[in-house]
């Protein structure tokens, strides 16, 4: 172990390092808070190499078995839906899968996960999807029986994110388990094997991985902290490191030229917006001031400008990738005049400073968003100077990645600059239900509206496609009239790596680039 460690330490020191089989270095725009998929408030691309999910989303979005030997339908036996209105899934899992320590993989580490995210000793990033779980049967150590109270569309990407390991965990503090927390214990290609503060996380290669021992054909992983992305691509640029999943738009066409690299353009299931705080910043909670502000942004000039036409603008938070995108909806084109009308509606009227107030208070609020993310900095930038024309006074605040995490899951901010990377399901519950605000889902705007919880819950109450996406296309009008958030624009998404790398797929949800990294290879 010495030895590899020195030799990777030497790698991530070397100006061009030339990608192989023997290392892959990843510019990664953060550290991780945690490696537990369950706790983390961050994209999992490095613990989707360790820990594996029952089930995973391919390049077009179709979930497909991982764990488990198959996906359950109605159709194979595997979804029951009960008299009183619950379901029952039955997940077959793989037989002779193993842990990394080698015990055995089963039903009763499927079992323990669900009881641990719903139990009182155990805060997990979110617990949507887990808390309408009653219970779990194992009849056997590779069937788990997992039983609804009612009926969950999302149920088979429900353990997409895995499993907790039993045997490791059981009657412990898991939020204060560090040596699961820095390092899980997983059945995926690699396993962790060094983590050091401030620079990388380090993976090497799983002995006898379950899909053959001749995967993972890379040895080594590495994920490199890197949190300005001009550094980031500086260095891809150089050969410092091989992978930038998530190019910003605005360095395509410094790198697309380059015969060591191939991008890889992908229409994304994922937007970009503002998330208007209704709890922290009361004046979001008027529904003219929401629709004044969106209305107040030029969003076709600044995907233009800012992004170099390389994004589209976005009008609500499903994306022409799913199937349950609908246009017809209300949108806000660019109308300054407009803005200022809904204002004075509102009662904000404009002050000796140009800056709006009511009651002697400015319509004044915070902006943060995420450091050293050039692009995000330049767009808050811009809506701050748009807003300030229609009398809004923005303050842009910046927090590196991992800080700014923990900030939106408790609620400490006005408004935020960010994306949701969204799974292949169209769910929106834990976004807009009123009853989803963190630690139970993501509705971060903490907005209210019990006629569109209503409709959401009924949403995820049916398996029939064609009633869930009609039931979808309401809530997603209902969500565009009410303006909760700003929606900005559609994310496309731009994964740099080597030339030489084959079996690289991509992905447009929130799995991400390395859900089949066990195939990549260096040619």
């Amino acid at each position: 172990m010495l030895l590899a460690l020195t030799t990777a330490g030497c790698a991530w020191r070397s100006a061009a390092t030339p990608p192989s089989n023997d290392l892959l270095i990843v510019g990664y725009d953060r550290e991780p808070d945690t490696l537990n998929r369950f706790t983390t408030h961050i994209l999992e691309d490095i613990q989707t190499c360790v820990v594996e999910g029952l089930t995973t989303t391919d390049e077009q979005m179709n979930v497909v078995p991982l764990l488990a030997t198959d996906v359950p339908t109605s159709q194979n036996g595997g979804v029951r839906l009960r008299d009183d209105g619950g379901m029952d899934v039955t997940w077959k899992l793989r037989p002779g899968g193993t842990w990394h320590d080698g015990k055995p993989f089963t039903s009763a580490d499927v079992k323990f996960t669900v009881e641990a995210i719903n139990g009182p000793n155990y805060n997990p990033e979110s617990t949507d999807g887990f808390d309408r779980i009653s219970s779990v049967d194992t009849p056997d150590a590779l069937t788990a029986i997992v039983h609804y109270k009612e009926i969950y569309a999302p149920y088979d990407i429900q353990f997409i994110r895995g499993t907790l390991p039993k045997h490791v965990l059981d009657g412990r503090d898991i939020d204060r388990a560090q040596d699961y927390n820095r390092a899980p214990l997983g059945t995926g290609p690699y396993r962790v094997a060094d983590w050091k503060a401030g620079e990388y996380i380090l993976l090497e290669r799983v002995a006898h991985y379950w899909r053959g021992d001749q995967y993972p054909k890379i040895r080594r992983l590495m994920f490199k902290f890197i949190a300005n992305t001009n550094t980031r691509i500086n260095q891809l640029k150089s050969g410092e490191v091989h992978v930038v999943a998530l190019v910003p738009w605005d360095k395509y066409r410094e790198i697309a030229g380059l015969s060591s690299l191939a991008v890889h353009k992908t229409a994304g299931n994922a937007y970009e917006h503002v998330t208007l705080n209704e709890r922290h910043f009361p004046p979001f909670g008027d529904v003219r001031v929401r629709r004044a502000l969106t209305h107040a942004l030029d969003r076709e000039l600044l995907t233009k400008t800012i992004l170099d036409g390389l994004a589209p603008v976005a009008h609500g938070p499903i994306q022409p990738v799913s199937w349950a995108y609908t246009d017809r909806i209300t949108q806000y084109p660019f109308d300054p005049a407009r803005a200022r009308v809904l204002l004075d509606e509102a009662g904000w009227k404009v002050g000796p400073n140009e800056i709006r107030q009511r009651d002697g208070r400015p319509l004044a609020f915070t902006l943060i968003t995420q450091a050293g993310f050039a692009i995000r900095e330049n767009m808050a930038q811009a809506i701050e100077r748009q807003l300030r024309d229609v009398g809004v006074d923005v303050t842009v605040q910046l927090h590196d990645g991992t800080a700014i995490s923990a900030i939106w899951f408790e609620g400490r901010f006005d408004a935020m600059l960010h994306w949701w990377q969204m799974p292949s399901d169209p769910e929106l519950t834990t976004f807009f239900a009123a009853d989803r605000t963190p630690p139970a889902g993501r509705n971060i705007n903490y907005y209210q509206d019990e006629a569109l919880t209503r409709l959401l819950y009924a949403s995820d109450r049916t398996v029939d496609r064609e009633e869930r996406k009609r039931l979808l296309h309401r809530a997603q009008q209902i969500v565009a009239d009410a303006a909760p958030e700003i929606p900005l624009y559609s994310i496309t998404r731009l994964d740099a790596v080597p030339s030489t790398l084959q079996h690289f797929k991509g992905n447009p949800t929130n799995t991400g680039i390395f859900w089949n990294v066990h195939e990549w290879e260096i040619k």
